[in-house]
């Protein structure tokens, strides 16, 4: 019988290893955390829960977050004395939640931001102010 060089064992050994240690370590799938909400600088909690209704003291944006999963659900330009209203009132939007969110409806808390457009600003000028993840039926 010959004998086997050290070196040719020793290789694939420490191959395999490495790429053990490496599965490990990072995992082998991959764990993706909620994007992280990116909201202006001084957004003001201005309501939350499973129904809303807000009546805005000026002109701004209002902001809906999912705060679990850290989804912005809803963004909305309104004008001094627009009501910013949400509901999901029937089981066929929690389900529609659920499904956007990725969470059960029952586990999702809901928030709302509001952020006042500076001077000389337009509120819904930017496209990000009137995009939504679904249109919900309002009061």
């Amino acid at each position: 019988m010959k004998k086997r060089n050290r070196p040719q064992v020793i290789v694939p050994v420490m191959v395999l290893s490495l790429l053990g240690g490496i599965l490990t370590v990072g995992g082998c799938t991959s764990s993706r955390r909620p994007a992280v909400v990116q909201l202006p600088d001084s957004p003001r909690l201005v309501g939350g829960g499973l129904i809303i209704g807000w009546k805005a003291p000026e002109r701004g944006t209002v902001y809906l977050i999912e705060e679990r999963t850290g989804k912005i659900v809803e963004t909305r330009s309104l004008e001094e004395g627009d009501v910013y209203s949400f509901a999901a009132t029937s089981v066929v939007q929690a389900d529609e939640l659920e499904q956007v969110l990725g969470i059960r409806f029952s586990r999702a808390r809901f928030q709302l931001f509001f952020e006042p457009a500076g001077p000389g600003s337009s509120a819904g000028e930017s496209p990000e102010t009137t995009e939504s993840i679904h249109t919900w039926s309002r009061s």
